[in-house]
């Protein structure tokens, strides 16, 4: 695929099932169903979500959020990015981090964060390209409700 082939847009209800192809492929199984009725709940929230597509359909999304806290000043988050295996290495995630941080200036937050999952060995040095630098390491603890 060539990198000019590739059109990023804004998401869109009818992209359902190919986004739910792209969440199971980043390893959170999802059906067209669930991630209808996901996109209905954003629908409440302050984010962006691009899509990356060619003549084959959609080789990517990215999905970014204001997030406001009480202990800082508000900031955009990452909160996935997903590349399809037959679109990495083309350019395709860089084209929608991109999208993301246009969409993150016009909002006027300072900076952009994204977290990354330790197992995923080569996405750090993919940040780290982009101007991304690591500011801290954590734990995630989850309560099931």
């Amino acid at each position: 695929m060539e990198p000019s082939s590739i059109h990023v847009r804004p998401g869109r209800h009818d992209d359902a099932s190919e986004l739910a192809r792209l969440c199971t492929e980043l390893g959170y199984p999802s059906t067209a169903a669930q991630v209808r009725e996901r996109l209905v709940r954003l629908s409440d929230v302050e984010h962006g979500l691009f899509v990356a597509e060619d003549g084959g359909g959609l080789r990517g999304v990215v999905d970014v959020h204001v997030r406001v806290v009480l202990e800082e000043d508000p900031f955009a988050e990452l909160i996935a990015l997903v590349v399809s295996e037959d679109g990495r290495g083309e350019g395709v995630g860089s084209a929608l981090v991109a999208e993301a941080v246009r969409w993150a200036r016009r909002r006027r937050v300072r900076k952009l964060w994204v977290r990354v999952s330790l197992w995923r060995e080569a996405t750090p040095r993919f940040y780290e390209r982009l101007g991304f630098r690591r500011v801290k390491q954590q734990n995630v603890y989850e309560l099931a409700l």
